[in-house]
């Protein structure tokens, strides 16, 4: 089922109508509507913390659902979640089912089926860490406007605000070690370096 706030089409939690707190909060109007997009050129001041996770807001760009299609190994991913949940199988047919799947949900959807073909190392030795570094570095060097919008993010701390991830999120609670956004904060400095 899809968040009931207008306009999104992300997957509800257990036991809500809606993705996110924000988004319940925003349709109950216990808070103001989530902010508009930032202009073109805005430098955030130093030291701040920018929160990302749902779409038609302000830096939905850094997540792995954005449509920014990734060029890899002589192939189109639809999106960077292609991409990532591709690289976690070596069978190249279902890298391929993984690949061609309509939406980013359907392709983790997919990969989940196969949880028990995921390559060696995957977990223990952190290989997803570094395929994660390795998928977002394609994305922001291969669309131009992402890179300029993660420079101009300055030194700011980026936080994935999934309430249903405290790997790759922050979690519901705020507390998840936010490894997406530890992913981003090192491509960014990379990238201001060339």
């Amino acid at each position: 089922m899809s968040c009931k706030y207008p306009g999104c089409p992300l997957p509800v939690f257990a036991g809500s109508s809606f993705c996110s707190i924000s988004h319940r909060d925003a349709a109950s109007g216990t808070q103001p509507s989530p902010s508009q997009p930032r202009p073109p050129g805005f430098q955030v001041p130093s030291r701040s913390q920018i929160s990302f996770y749902e779409r038609g807001q302000p830096y939905y760009e850094f997540t792995n659902f954005s449509d920014h299609p990734i060029r890899y190994d002589g192939k189109d991913y639809p999106t960077a979640e292609h991409l990532f949940q591709s690289l976690k199988f070596e069978d190249n047919t279902l890298i391929e089912l993984i690949r061609t799947q309509l939406t980013p949900r359907a392709a983790f959807e997919t990969a989940q089926k196969y949880n028990t073909m995921i390559r060696p190392g995957w977990y223990d030795k952190q290989l997803n860490i570094k395929m994660m570094e390795k998928t977002v570095l394609l994305k922001f060097t291969q669309h131009q406007d992402l890179k300029k919008l993660l420079i101009g993010t300055g030194d700011a701390v980026l936080k994935e605000n999934s309430p249903i991830d405290r790997f790759w999120g922050i979690g519901s609670d705020g507390r998840g070690e936010n490894h997406l956004g530890l992913v981003l904060m090192r491509i960014r400095a990379l990238l201001k370096n060339t």
